[in-house]
């Protein structure tokens, strides 16, 4: 789609051509995620589940510092682009770019040598370390193209193809479907045919956006005069990124800490109820920060070319859909929960207290679309205090306190809980910077600009 359009054309139909493509391809990407879940519990069972979820805390590391540099890349890029700057645009491009390269070679290189500790440290336990280390190892092994596939994916819907972004995910998709069910459930490969599975889904994805950029019909291109390291640049866009990557190692230190209380307070069993329960929320999340991802280039298209009232209208409209999108998926939940569980694996003897733990880990489904948006805007508009502050707040303070507060009062339950009550603080906090915001009279979200 053209900047011109982006920027003058119906306000709606420009929402929908990014928001739509970015929930698809999010939607898409999350069902992989799931699908792996889905075949671990089928052919491993609740150990291989386990395995799996104490693996995952080393994962979102990578996963963070793809979209830090990719959410923080996109998000320079959108400003010029809706200034009309493309070269300055390409520039940032070959920054980014660079700075994968440099900073997965090193995450792999570091991640490899000391798997084993960190496996341990992790929490893997005799039962579990197997499937743990089979997983961490080949999803470190290819950490560059797992940073490059996340980075480029927001990059590539800036670029104006939230289409291809979800192309691009749909394909991975699908190989990853496909190689799940001949791997692990024909072949017997267990949880390390699952990580392959990942793999190529990854490798998929990320030939396809670096084609794109390299060959393709881009409006801006990867140019060899570009692919250096710009410091200034590289601050700009870890100082932007930074939140998107601070949610991921929140997210990853929560489940270390979860996991951890789990083993404490329950069993092997309750850390595969809960690792079913992520992947469930995981849905519900990443739909929203779907949501959230495909308002970001658009928030910085207008907010480059000054068009504050039609950016504040987007805003409006995102949240509203939001809080549909959480509530119609909430109703799913309790309506088909028990038959979403049955699916993983879980014996049925488990089926019901897992339906019980879920209902209440997913409550606060309605209030999440909204916080990765306002979230997701002061990030794209550059006020990464506030964006800071909601999404640490919500993805780990409030998490890791009530985690460590309330289990021995009221056994692993509490973990569950902890979710939810974060949400619910954050919101009051979101009402309480919106309120600031508005008193500082810039760039603020309620007020006229």
């Amino acid at each position: 789609m053209d900047i011109k359009e982006v920027l003058n054309g119906n306000i709606f139909k420009v929402w929908a051509k990014f928001i739509i493509a970015s929930v698809v391809g999010v939607v898409l990407n999350t069902i992989y995620t799931m699908v792996d879940g889905i075949f671990i519990g089928q052919g491993v069972g609740e150990v291989g589940l386990a395995g799996v979820n104490i693996a995952w805390p080393a994962v979102t590391l990578v996963v963070g510092i793809g979209l830090m540099i990719g959410i923080g890349t996109s998000s320079i890029i959108a400003i010029y682009m809706g200034k009309g700057e493309n070269k300055k645009a390409e520039k940032v491009l070959g920054t980014g770019v660079t700075l994968i390269v440099c900073i997965g070679v090193v995450v792999t290189i570091l991640g490899l040598l000391f798997r084993m500790p960190i496996i341990k440290l992790l929490g893997a336990t005799s039962d579990t370390l197997e499937s743990a280390l089979d997983y961490y190892t080949i999803i470190f092994i290819i950490a560059v193209p797992y940073i490059f596939a996340t980075a480029l994916n927001p990059i590539v819907r800036t670029d104006g193809r939230p289409d291809l972004s979800m192309i691009m995910i749909g394909i991975g998709a699908i190989a990853n479907i496909v190689l799940d069910w001949i791997l692990v459930m024909k072949l017997g490969f267990g949880v390390k045919g699952a990580a392959i599975a990942t793999s190529a889904s990854i490798l998929i994805s990320m030939s396809v956006s670096l084609y794109h950029f390299i060959k393709g019909k881009a409006t801006i291109k990867v140019k060899k005069e570009n692919l250096k390291i710009h410091m200034e640049i590289v601050k700009r866009i870890l100082k932007i990124g930074f939140v998107s990557f601070a949610i991921q190692i929140s997210y990853g230190i929560i489940l270390l800490t979860q996991n951890r209380t789990m083993f404490t307070y329950g069993s092997t069993i309750d850390v595969a109820i809960y690792t079913v329960a992520t992947y469930i929320n995981c849905f519900l999340v990443n739909t929203c920060m779907g949501i959230a991802q495909g308002l970001q280039p658009l928030i910085g298209y207008h907010y480059g070319a000054k068009k504050f009232e039609r950016m504040k209208k987007l805003v409006y409209i995102t949240i509203g859909i939001c809080i549909v999108s959480g509530i119609l998926i909430y109703t799913s939940i309790l309506l088909f929960g028990r038959e979403m569980i049955a699916i993983f694996g879980v014996s049925s003897e488990y089926i019901e207290s897992a339906y019980e733990m879920i209902r209440i880990y997913c409550i606060g489904s309605p209030a999440i679309g909204t916080i990765f948006t306002i979230s997701g805007y002061y990030q794209a508009i550059g006020k990464n205090t506030y964006a800071n502050i909601i999404s640490i707040g919500r993805g780990f303070v409030f998490q890791f306190i009530f985690t460590l507060a309330l289990p021995p009062f009221i056994g692993t339950t509490g973990v569950f809980l902890s979710l939810p009550l974060a949400e619910l603080i954050t919101m009051m906090i979101i009402v309480g910077i919106i309120v600031i915001d508005r008193k500082n009279s810039s760039l603020e979200l309620i007020e006229n600009y």
